[in-house]
């Protein structure tokens, strides 16, 4: 698979991000980065805490990051890490800003940490996410 220069940016943008996990209790390390439409790149890292249910995961600190920044649209993210599959509750945060969303995993692997790169649409990866319209909360999304 060719790797594109703005997939590179991401993927280096993550693996920035991963170095500043907080993750004492896992030991498991994992970055994100999120390009928007308007080409601004957004990071985040998972943060942990002692009380597990108040963990939160990169995808999610990334896109959060990115919206409370005033931006909503959402061309690609990234996810860098020993095994790098969103969960399913980051899995539907991203399905929420588009279900053409480039979902980018940067696997690191063995002691000089190779990449092994896949890209999916979230729809590939989530099917079937929870729908506000059809749930008859909102007519169309914001």
């Amino acid at each position: 698979m060719q790797v594109h220069k703005w997939q590179k940016k991401l993927i280096h943008e993550a693996k920035k991000a991963r170095n500043l996990a907080y993750c004492p209790y896992s030991r498991f390390a994992v970055g994100s980065s999120v390009l928007t439409r308007s080409g601004k790149i957004f990071s985040g890292c998972n943060i942990e805490n002692s009380s597990f249910g108040l963990v939160i995961c990169a995808e999610r600190t990334a896109i959060f990051n990115a919206v409370c920044k005033g931006e909503r649209e959402i061309q690609a993210i990234c996810v860098v890490g020993r095994t790098a599959l969103p969960c399913g509750a980051c899995r539907q945060v991203i399905a929420e800003f588009g279900l053409d969303i480039d979902v980018i995993l940067a696997t690191l692997r063995g002691p000089q940490r190779k990449e092994n790169i896949a890209t999916y649409k979230i729809v590939e990866l989530l099917p079937h996410p929870f729908d506000p319209i059809t749930a008859g909360l909102l007519k169309r999304l914001p």
